[in-house]
């Protein structure tokens, strides 16, 4: 593919936001050069940042409909461009490399050879990218955390104070719509050969107009309400943490993650204050008359926030711990119980809040660098 088309579809993806940037270098363009034909990467380019018809791209483009049509589908089947339907009519985005390209490409949990090469091509460019945006941007300390930790619903029902935006099953029941997938982050390992945990792969969940588009594309398979609360409950039995966007209002998605392979996780686990990463508000709390030693909650603790003191009791390290309830759920003799933090604020209420308060934090970190 030309370099110039290459680099103007580097710039039109970075439009579109997103935690990793799409960066103008032989790793991306190789990448790409996977992901789009020719013809789609002219289309792509060239798209609004917002939603946009077939018909409407036309006349902008200035090219046939029945010539941009089967483009955009190609690119909605290959989830580089999200679809939806809004009033009988089919709107397409470009989404930003992550998250979504990364995301859709692996939740099929197909093994083809394509698969593979995706796997290698985006490893290689992530690490690559990855380490150059920390050090372009480095985050602030007390940055809106982007995620968030949703607690096993049945750890926080005795708690004094429980709110909405904490109870998973609010959003089950809310939802118009909802799909489950291959968790991406463990298939890609198994893509690039890693030994994977035990844990459930099918426990990525989208919500709303993204579970529609995911199972009309054949990414994951919707699934009804009573099947996703069945989905949730075997991931809290095997340990997985509930993590999503850092919203309220509404949720897009719903990761089970564990600590070997979610990416999300794993820089948690690097930090020295992970609960001001992300957090569910909450905080374990031990009752040691209660406590026998088992170590389940060490075992399970995908954070090593639990561990047992020379006594054979259970400890928690309150700035290890992120609130998952995952120990409070799986303690046999019920000696743990989650305790609501008072330091943590409450979350941004829609995506768009988010960002700005993200971007905010952003600007006040670096004009206290001035």
């Amino acid at each position: 593919m030309d370099e110039a088309l290459l680099k103007s579809l580097c710039d039109n993806l970075n439009v579109r936001g997103g935690s990793i940037p799409a960066m103008a270098c032989p790793q991306m363009f190789d990448l790409l050069d996977e992901l789009f034909t020719v013809e789609e990467a002219e289309v792509a380019c060239k798209m609004p940042p917002m939603a946009v018809s077939a018909r409407d791209l036309s006349e902008s483009l200035g090219r046939p409909v029945e010539e941009l049509l089967p483009l955009l589908e190609s690119m909605a089947d290959k989830a580089t461009v999200v679809s939806r339907t809004k009033d009988g009519v089919v709107l397409y985005k470009l989404m930003p490399i992550m998250p979504g390209i990364f995301e859709f490409q692996f939740m099929r949990g197909t093994k083809t050879e394509r698969d593979r090469r995706l796997a290698k091509l985006f490893r290689r460019y992530l690490n690559l990218a990855e380490a150059e945006t920390e050090k372009a941007i480095p985050i602030p300390k007390d940055v809106t955390p982007f995620m968030r930790v949703l607690p096993v619903e049945r750890t926080i029902e005795v708690a004094p104070q429980v709110y909405t935006f904490e109870q998973l099953s609010r959003y089950i029941d809310s939802a118009e719509a909802i799909s489950v997938g291959h968790c991406y982050c463990r298939h890609e390992a198994y893509l690039l050969g890693e030994e994977l945990c035990e844990a459930p792969v099918e426990c990525c969940m989208s919500f709303g107009p993204g579970a529609e588009y995911t199972a009309e594309r054949g990414i994951a398979r919707a699934v009804t309400k009573e099947e996703a609360r069945e989905i949730l409950e075997r991931c809290e039995k095997s340990g997985l943490v509930h993590m999503s966007s850092n919203t309220t209002k509404y949720l897009e998605f719903i990761c089970n993650c564990c600590g070997c392979h979610c990416g999300v996780l794993k820089k948690l686990n690097e930090m020295g204050r992970p609960v001001w990463s992300a957090s569910s508000g909450y905080l374990a709390r031990v009752r040691e008359e209660a406590c026998d030693g088992c170590g389940t909650c060490e075992e399970y603790c995908q954070m090593k926030a639990i561990s047992l003191n020379d006594d054979g009791v259970s400890v928690v390290d309150e700035i290890r711990c992120i609130g998952c309830g995952i120990c409070a759920s799986l303690c046999p003799s019920e000696a743990l119980s989650m305790e609501l933090r008072e330091d943590i604020p409450s979350p941004p209420e829609t995506p768009k809040d988010l960002r700005t308060a993200i971007m905010k934090d952003f600007q006040r970190a670096m004009s206290k660098q001035k």
